[in-house]
């Protein structure tokens, strides 16, 4: 960085030497302004004590438009031209600061160096067409460059005092600055502490103690548990990375004091303090058991309806006698066949048809026996019943009898009475 802004320092200087060597063919206003042009006056717009120590040298249409800046110097066509209030610019190179009128201290060199600047003050630009894009009001920069680029090859902030190489910065021998060196092989000793933003190395940064990153000191062994983490998979002393899915696996168990929310858990067995089961999915016959002694269930996905079971073969609903069950919707229970059987309304419907249609009446108009064929039916049931009904009176003493059997569906049902009048 020394070696370039020396050669700059001595590219400089020889200028000032052309300068000087055409100042012995240049004329002069007001004695201490003096130029070489193509047959004009070079510094028309000046009338007396206004502007001093001016110097122009090429072409300039109608000469130089200063009136009251000064020591500026322009070497170039059309270079500085249309400086008209503007003081200690120095402009070489063809159109080089053509566009400034009252910046200050700008230094141009190079074909258009400083094109676009128009009252931006304290500017160096170095190279053809360096920062000829930079803006009208551009100030306290530093573009050295060979285009008209806004980042270019090494570019500088005189306010904050920053440099900055926008490319790689080749250093072929070694670096130091009295305190810490960069060799030939790319290695930093005697370094000290780093104040820095990022840092890359593709080798490797060793510590005989301890890194330190902000307020964190990092230890050998806390290091090792992040070197050669595999993302989603857990390994023993290692942190744990989950993959670019947000997944991970390989974990033998897992301990939680607190709450242990999640919105969902993927197991086909959940096993509670003791080492029982309390949780299992039989995923080949996609059944839940639930317990040791398990309550079951059916998804509706395989079996056509949701079912729950018992593995024992006896469910009860309720524990204790004060215990209420309320069930909102149908209950769809089967139709009983044993004593202990709850009964659907479609049998009670059925068995009350039945007791209609057993009909035991006497026989009319002094008959002794009857024979009867009744019906009855309800809510889309029906029953049949067939009746004998008899009166026997041989020993003074009237009996009278009657049978009856009734049906509906699978159901029937059967009377026979007896009895005496006196």
């Amino acid at each position: 960085m020394v070696l370039i802004f020396f050669k700059i320092l001595i590219i400089i200087c020889l200028s000032i030497s052309i300068i000087s060597d055409f100042s012995a063919y240049a004329t002069c206003t007001e004695t201490t302004n003096c130029g070489a042009d193509s047959s004009v006056d070079v510094f028309p717009d000046i009338t007396t004590g206004q502007a001093n120590f001016n110097t122009a040298h090429g072409y300039h249409n109608a000469g130089m438009d200063i009136t009251t800046g000064d020591a500026n110097t322009v070497v170039g066509y059309e270079s500085g031209k249309l400086i008209f209030t503007g003081s200690y610019n120095t402009a070489m190179g063809s159109e080089s600061l053509t566009s400034l009128t009252s910046g200050d201290s700008n230094t141009a060199l190079g074909y258009r160096a400083g094109y676009s600047n128009q009252t931006g003050s304290r500017n160096v630009f170095i190279g053809n067409l360096a920062g000829s894009n930079a803006g009208t009001t551009v100030a306290d920069r530093l573009y050295i460059d060979n285009s008209a680029t806004n980042s270019p090859l090494i570019y500088g902030d005189f306010d904050s005092n920053i440099v900055t190489i926008n490319d790689n910065l080749v250093i072929t021998g070694t670096f130091t600055d009295g305190n810490y060196t960069f060799d030939t092989n790319g290695n930093v000793s005697d370094l000290g502490t780093i104040d820095s933003g990022s840092i890359t190395s593709t080798g490797s940064i060793t510590s005989s103690t301890t890194l330190n990153i902000g307020n964190a000191n990092i230890s050998e062994s806390e290091l090792e548990t992040i070197d050669q983490v595999t993302a989603g998979t857990v390994s023993a002393n290692k942190v744990v990375v989950v993959d670019g899915n947000s997944d991970i696996s390989g974990f033998r168990n897992i301990t939680a004091t607190g709450t242990f929310t999640v919105d969902s858990i993927k197991a086909n067995t959940i096993i509670d303090s003791n080492g029982d089961t309390f949780l299992y999915k039989d995923t080949s016959n996609d059944i839940v058991h639930i317990g040791s002694e398990s309550m079951l269930f059916y998804d509706s996905s395989t079996y056509g309806k949701d079912i729950m079971a018992s593995s024992t073969g006896n469910v009860q609903i309720g524990k204790n006698a004060t215990d209420t069950t309320t069930i909102v919707g149908d209950l769809i229970i089967e139709e009983p066949t044993e004593a202990n059987h709850a009964a659907t309304r479609r049998y009670a419907d059925k068995v009350s048809l039945m007791a209609t249609t057993l009909d035991t009446r006497l026989p009319l108009y002094g008959n002794k026996h009857s024979l009867n064929l009744s019906s009855a039916s309800t809510n889309n049931e029906i029953a049949f019943g067939l009746n004998f009904v008899g009166i026997y009176d041989g020993l003074h003493l009237p009996v009278d009898f009657s049978l009856g059997s009734a049906f509906s569906g699978d159901y029937n049902m059967g009377k026979f009475s007896l009895g005496m009048s006196w």
